[in-house]
């Protein structure tokens, strides 16, 4: 009689830690609901265009410097709001493209 006991004992305090969680949880989010925003950059287009080399288009709703590194080397671009489209010359098709802005990492692969 006394197993039951227990095992009901232990059960209920696990039923209120798992309760106890999600309600904090769930406090956490309205208290930041709102509050958590940024802005992106989207890259649209990375083409290769032969001898001309790789035409680059980006989108963003802010202002942005972008960093563009390949096995080659890099170049910057100073990407104003809305879409940006530049042409950047390159001796060889690198086989990789990573666009660098301030707060994420974007990859492309070519090859």
């Amino acid at each position: 009689m006394h197993t039951l006991d227990l095992l009901s004992q232990v059960l209920f305090v696990g039923l209120m830690a798992m309760l106890l969680f999600v309600l904090y949880k769930r406090f956490v989010r309205m208290l930041s609901r709102g509050r958590i925003q940024g802005d992106y950059a989207s890259v649209v287009q990375c083409e290769w265009k032969g001898g001309e080399g790789l035409l680059v288009v980006i989108e963003s709703d802010a202002a942005a410097d972008c960093r563009v590194t390949w096995s080659g080397g890099e170049a910057t671009l100073a990407c104003p709001v809305g879409r940006h489209e530049t042409q950047i010359q390159m001796d060889a098709l690198p086989e990789e493209v990573t666009f660098t802005f301030g707060n994420q990492v974007v990859r492309r692969k070519l090859a």
